[in-house]
């Protein structure tokens, strides 16, 4: 408390919108304090440049996809980024998701501390010289949840709060997989006994810290045990909210007071500054407050959610909060409200926001009332511009701003009720909230910022031209297939890429999405609109390449949506995956029901392409076969492929004559190659330039070239290049691989190539044409800046 006032705020990192959630960011000269943690928080830093230093912990409200589903790729980039140590807070749950990343999470160089809110208390769960954060956790009765560690059968009754079935009814495909694992040391098994103890170890070496012990470190019987399914997870389901105080800073000593009162320099000065009495020769006794100025009142914020109704009434009753309007000691200055429309209407919260006095400010977040401009301006407007070229192939991302100031107006809510956006508050000095830019306008200051070279003119008569060049040739099966790329970049989000993500749709037949990065859900939103949910329903199957973070953690976002679609019925879900990835899923789903009764999972090892005749089960031939007819296809297979984790390509040939096949990550390929022998399109990575082969070859990639030389080796006749890291430009340098369609050295031999954009929305049919723009896509990128470059998963 005696140390030098210093400034610190709160900002709100992101709000409720179609591909973010509310997030808020407390900092400090020295510090960083980061509440709640949703989909695209990394890429969310980064826009916001906000900066991957000096984070101390982390506190979520909830272990749920909204709060929480960003925190395993943010946690990846602190780590990555130099960060040693870091608390993370949260409530019953907390330990079984964090325990659940294993197979990804892996990170020796971070000490983690796990720490989860089981009862109500005073006693704050974390304390510094900047904050003191206190808990108010809250249960509704009856919202107990038990769910066993996997389900009975591959698919599961679907009920509304599933029970499910004892270990001993595991899947055919989990038995198989258990039995293949060697039993533990008698200590190890012991551990395994106390759940809770057992999460912990696991932890312990997920984030060991460089003291501590890796994973990569322990007997080999033991890392088999770690990746044996966690113990069954049962709960109440628990929301946290957080009262945050700052510090508090004892007045300035008055030397002249002090001199005219006879205190002399020494011991009972320094007795005085500490808050004691002295008393002086003469008998007088002088006490702290006639030497030393007045305190400053510690300033305080509350970190609301309130995610349902019947959660108001326990949260306003909970002894924290009633104490905060009879304690005065701590001056409240603002109140964050993650809650729905429904909470903010019910005249018991409103009263309670209008008893906290009219000086205390409110920022409010929720889909109803918070609007849905664009987030990602760079990526979008790129997008503005190319589709000055092609409006078909080059979407610009929808937005929808809500007018939330109207909907706000007619709730009763009092004085200082703001909508969440971008908001900075100042908590030393107290200052009222401040929006450093209109919504919307960035956007428009980005289209204008870019180089000359990307100007619309550029594009003028382009289309035209190409489209008369174009020969007319006999429609070909698979031309009316489309791809439309919600992910193209590699390992971590960028400033014009997010992660990886390939929805496929087959007219007829339904969607196929190829991998599913972080922020997969809202890159759907952004493209379809307001026809999402028919996209949704229509995704009939999933393949999740391997288990690198940037290729599955969108995942259980997109699961528990599709989940919430009522009406008509959602057909089944298959999802092709390894092992790995479906253990995390099951995981999860025991924290939040991702409506996993509706999916069927099939092994990817179990139909690698030389292997299914002699590995495929009995159930696996008759899930395939189901997946076939729902879509059409004559086969579905795999392909193992190699990369720094076992992981498998795809391979789809339908019956209408068509093809594809996906590489997922790889270095270059020939099982792939002959796996998908003379595929239609063949979508491949190329994270690297051409100049860097040997790092490609280091961490599992392939270069541009080895890309296209793959194509050649496989005879598809198109190729499509993704997968592109942020070091490199945005447009890669295709050299001799593709001109402009007319010219190839080799086009008997070569097929048609393009590059990935995020949102690219392109026919199967349409690629010649695309072909042919990549002269003025090079000139367009010529002047565009490499992505700020966030610290690389390696995966």
């Amino acid at each position: 408390m005696s140390r030098t006032p210093q400034p610190w705020m709160v900002t709100v990192v992101s709000s409720s919108s179609l591909d973010t959630d509310p997030s808020f960011l407390i900092t400090f000269a020295d510090a960083k304090y980061l509440f709640n943690c949703p989909t695209n928080s990394t890429r969310m830093m980064l826009k916001g440049k906000f900066g991957l230093s000096k984070f101390r912990a982390i506190f979520l409200s909830r272990i749920a996809t909204e709060c929480s589903a960003g925190f395993p790729g943010f946690t990846m980039t602190l780590a990555d980024s130099g960060t040693k140590e870091l608390e993370v807070h949260g409530p019953p749950g907390l330990s079984h998701f964090v325990a659940s990343t294993r197979f990804y999470l892996q990170r020796d160089n971070l000490k983690g501390h796990i720490k989860e809110t089981n009862t109500a208390t005073d006693n704050p769960v974390y304390k510094d010289e900047n904050l003191t954060v206190i808990a108010i956790p809250v249960t509704v009765d009856g919202s107990s949840l038990s769910v066993p560690s996997s389900p009975a059968s591959l698919k599961r009754k679907r009920s509304d709060s599933p029970e499910g079935t004892p270990a001993s009814k595991r899947s055919s495909i989990d038995n198989r997989a258990e039995a293949r694992r060697p039993s533990p040391n008698l200590e190890i098994k012991a551990l395994r006994n106390d759940p809770a103890a057992w999460r912990d170890f696991v932890i312990s070496r997920i984030l060991p810290g460089s003291q501590g012990t890796s994973l990569y470190r322990e007997k080999q019987a033991t890392i088999q045990e770690i990746k044996k399914r966690l113990p069954t997870w049962t709960h109440r389901r628990v929301v946290n909210s957080y009262l945050i105080i700052g510090p508090e800073f004892r007045g300035k000593f008055n030397v002249k007071l002090a001199e005219a009162l006879g205190v002399p320099p020494g011991p009972n000065r320094a007795k005085l500054t500490r808050g004691e009495s002295v008393t002086l020769s003469d008998g007088r006794v002088i006490t702290p407050d006639m030497v030393i100025g007045e305190s400053s009142r510690a300033a305080s914020l509350l970190v609301v959610d309130c995610p349902g109704t019947d959660y108001i009434e326990p949260f306003i009753q909970s002894k924290q909060i009633q104490n905060i309007r009879s304690n005065g000691q701590n001056q409240l200055h603002c109140v964050f409200h993650m809650a729905p429309l429904e909470v903010l209407q019910d005249t018991r919260y409103a009263d309670w926001i209008k008893s906290l006095g009219p000086e205390v400010h409110h920022i409010i977040s929720n889909h109803d009332i918070c609007s849905n401009a664009v987030n990602f301006v760079g990526s979008a407007a790129m997008q503005d511009r190319l589709s000055e070229l092609d409006k078909e192939l080059f979407r610009v991302p929808y937005s929808d701003k809500v007018d939330g100031a109207l909907l706000l107006s007619k709730l009763d809510l009092g004085p200082n009720v703001h909508i969440a956006r971008n908001q900075v508050i100042g908590m030393r000095p107290l200052t009222s909230p401040v929006a450093p830019y209109e919504e919307g306008l960035d956007l428009a200051e980005a289209i204008a910022s870019l180089p000359k070279a990307t100007d619309k003119t550029l594009f003028e008569g382009v289309r035209e031209k190409i489209l008369a060049e174009i020969p007319s040739t006999i429609p070909c099966p698979g031309d009316d297939v489309t791809l439309t790329f919600l992910g193209t970049g590699s390992a971590v989000p960028g400033k014009y890429r997010n992660v990886s993500g390939a929805l496929v749709t087959i007219p007829g037949h339904g969607n196929v999405l190829l991998d599913c990065g972080e922020g997969t859900l809202g890159q759907l939103r952004r493209h379809f609109g307001t026809d999402v949910n028919d996209v949704l329903r229509n995704i009939k199957c999933i393949f999740i390449s391997h288990i690198h973070a940037d290729h599955h953690m969108g995942i259980c976002q997109l699961l528990l949506e599709r989940r919430k679609l009522s009406s008509p019925k959602i057909p089944d879900l298959f999802v092709i995956c390894t092992w790995t990835t479906m253990v995390y899923i099951q995981e999860y789903s025991e924290i939040e029901d991702i409506g996993l009764d509706a999916v069927r999972f099939l092994l990817a090892p179990e139909i690698e392409y030389r292997k299914i005749s002699n590995t495929a089960t009995l159930d696996t031939v008759l899930t395939i076969n189901e997946l076939r007819a729902t879509l059409g296809l004559g086969s579905v297979q795999t392909a193992a492929v190699i990369h720094r984790t076992p992981a498998f390509g795809l391979v789809l040939r339908h019956k209408d004559g068509w093809s594809l096949t996906y590489s997922g990550d790889t270095t270059p390929c020939q099982n792939l190659a002959d796996a998908g022998k003379g595929s239609t399109l063949l979508i491949h990575e190329a994270t690297m330039s051409d100049e860097q082969e040997e790092m490609a070859e280091q961490k599992g990639h392939s270069t541009v070239g080895q890309a296209c030389e793959i194509a050649k080796r496989m005879e598809a006749k198109k190729l499509i290049l993704t997968h592109f890291s942020s070091r490199y430009p945005k447009l890669p340098v295709l050299g001799n691989n593709a001109r402009d369609g007319k010219t190839r050295s080799d086009a008997v031999t070569s097929p048609e190539v393009f590059v990935a954009f995020d949102f690219l929305h392109i026919r199967l049919g349409d690629m010649a044409r695309a072909e042919r723009y990549i002269p003025n896509l090079e000139v367009a990128f010529s002047e565009i800046q490499d992505d700020e470059e966030l610290p690389s998963h390696d995966d």
